[in-house]
């Protein structure tokens, strides 16, 4: 099945495993989406919340994963799309270990989101 949302080379998770993966400690876990978005659903727990729409959102990112760009880092937005563009752009700055969360946090047509699947979230 043709799936436009999909990036060759990209490591998939679903909302479970990234769950799983973060409270664990073997993952970063980004939530790109914007403040808006996070207001209504709240961000997965343990995300760190930032805005692919924040100008700082490299720098932002640096110091979350503490400077070291070869951090296993997850991306997460509403469905799938925004956290798997950003997860393959990201190889031109040196990040290598990234992450796509498919169905994100609300969900998409391939697989149930955070929210869907009962998941923990907190508000920001």
């Amino acid at each position: 099945m043709f799936n436009l949302f999909s990036n060759p080379g990209i490591e998939e998770i679903d909302p479970k495993q990234a769950h799983e993966l973060a409270q664990k400690g073997e993952i970063l876990l980004v939530d790109v989406r914007t403040p808006d978005e996070w207001a209504k659903t709240g961000v997965p727990e343990p995300a760190v919340p930032i805005s692919l729409q924040d100008p700082q959102f490299l720098q932002k990112l640096q110091e979350a994963a503490g400077g070291d760009t070869s951090k296993k880092v997850a991306f997460i937005c509403a469905s799938g799309g925004r956290s798997s563009q950003v997860a393959q752009s990201l190889k031109q700055y040196g990040w290598n270990n990234t992450i796509n969360v498919v169905g994100g946090v609300t969900g998409s047509m391939r697989t149930p989101g955070w929210v869907q699947q009962g998941l923990p979230t907190k508000q920001v």
